[in-house]
Formats: structure tokens, C-alpha cells, sequence
């Protein structure tokens, strides 16, 4: 079985194009300059309507995880990890967080403020490891 593609809509489509070119794009909201995500109409901070979207460096530090043993999606060999990330952005000291698998990581190995790179794979972004001379 295939996993499911995430659905898209008016308001995040902007992120899976991103990620499909191997890119995540945030939310930034016009009026008072948060980030906010996951995607939403509203800024949560001063309710804007008005968005734009920022950039992640590709950076990425371990927050928290947990490993799922059961039950396993078909598509899924487990166990595997499931991470909380705290991107880096351009031009930002925020680190808004994603939810995301891992890759090229054994569950062992992973510890709370390692540092990550992102990997793309079949449209999704998932947390590996960081890059010789990378994330720091």
C-alpha cells in the first residue's frame, strides 16, 4: 500500500508545493511579523487575515520523539520514530516547529537538541541527519 498525500487547500498549499520542490515555506503573518504553523487564515496573535510565507534554511533541531511500535501503516517498517522539530528560518530567531518522520537516523541514535537536516521523500519532508560542517 502507497501512503496517503497529505490534502491540500487554499491555505497550506503553499507548503506541500515547497516540499515537493524541497522546500518549507512557513507562515508570516504581515501585521505583527509571527510564524506561525501548522498553516492557518489567522494570525493566533493579533487575528490578521494578512500572510506571507518565509523560507527554512534546511536546519532543523531534535525538540522532542516518540517511537511508534504498534500499529504499524502499511507503509510504515517499524518501529519507527516520529519527531518534533524546531526549524531554522531566514532572517528569524523564531523556530516555529513541524511534526515529521525520520531517515538515515536509527531510533537508538536519537537524542533531544541533536542537530537535523530536512530530507524529501515522495512529497513529504522528514527529519535526517545533520550534514558534515551543516546544522549546528
Amino acid at each position: 500500500m502507497t501512503r496517503p498525500q497529505p490534502v491540500t487547500g487554499r491555505d497550506n498549499a503553499y507548503f506541500w508545493e515547497g516540499v515537493a520542490k524541497g522546500d518549507v515555506f512557513i507562515q508570516k503573518c504581515t501585521a505583527c511579523g509571527s510564524l506561525r504553523h501548522p498553516p492557518s487564515p489567522m494570525c493566533p496573535d493579533c487575528q490578521s487575515l494578512d500572510w506571507t510565507t518565509v523560507k527554512a534554511t534546511g536546519q532543523a533541531v531534535l525538540h522532542s520523539y516518540t517511537i511508534c511500535h504498534h500499529p504499524l501503516p502499511p507503509w510504515e517498517e517499524g518501529p519507527y520514530a516520529v519527531a518534533l522539530i524546531d526549524l531554522e528560518v531566514e532572517d528569524s530567531d523564531a523556530r516555529p516547529r513541524i511534526v515529521c518522520g525520520t531517515r538515515g537516523i536509527a531510533n537508538e541514535d536519537l537524542r533531544i537538541e541533536m542537530p537535523l537536516n530536512l530530507v524529501f521523500e515522495d512529497g513529504l519532508v522528514f527529519a535526517g541527519p545533520a550534514l558534515e560542517g551543516g546544522a549546528s
